[in-house]
């Protein structure tokens, strides 16, 4: 899905810390991106695994643009200092952009050098793995969700939560979705492996 100027599909949410409510994170997304635990910095996942989670979103409804805004004046009201927001440059903008000066002097500096790969033969596996000396060539996925429940099963990656029925890809991710320490009684109580 391509996202068009004036596509009011955004929102800017908080994170707290489930013990004591303070804001660790402030975030754009889509879709369910403010539930979601996964695609998340070490910083952010360790004051979660300690502290516990509640999201809240702040403001729906509003284009990319406008949200990204939101974004940034909430990162500097709060202080990036208190935050795990890994997005340090240009507010709440993701990435870093470098200076049209910047971009030169580096440009400068590498002319007239030889790339340190010049003549070498790329000699990776995925090189000579291709079309049909590839040996999935061809070939369909055959697994079912079911199979490939077996196997996650099998190799003991999987949780489900007793009471609610949903699987988990590891202790980790269901404690930290259900807010509940991985060592406490309610947890192992919830638990099925």
């Amino acid at each position: 899905m391509s996202v068009k100027e004036g596509d009011n599909i955004f929102y800017v949410y908080l994170h707290r810390k489930k013990d004591d409510q303070k804001i660790f994170y402030v975030g754009k997304g889509k879709e369910g991106r403010y539930k979601s635990i996964s695609g998340r910095n070490l910083h952010w996942r360790n004051t979660v695994s300690k502290h516990g989670l509640c999201s809240k979103v702040v403001r729906k409804n509003l284009d990319e643009n406008e949200a990204l805004e939101l974004e940034e004046f909430l990162i500097q009201v709060i202080g990036l200092e208190n935050l795990c927001n890994k997005n340090y440059f240009n507010g709440g903008k993701s990435g870093y952009t470098h200076s049209l000066q910047s971009r030169e002097k580096m440009s400068e500096s590498k002319k007239g050098k030889t790339p340190w790969n010049k003549g070498l033969k790329c000699e990776r596996s995925s090189i000579r793995m291709r079309g049909d000396k590839n040996p999935f060539y061809g070939k369909k996925k055959s697994h079912s969700n079911e199979v490939l429940f077996k196997l996650r099963r099998k190799n003991g990656t999987t949780v489900c939560d007793l009471e609610t029925g949903i699987f988990y890809d590891s202790m980790t991710e269901m404690s930290i979705t259900l807010g509940i320490g991985r060592k406490t009684t309610a947890f192992k109580k919830r638990v099925y492996l």
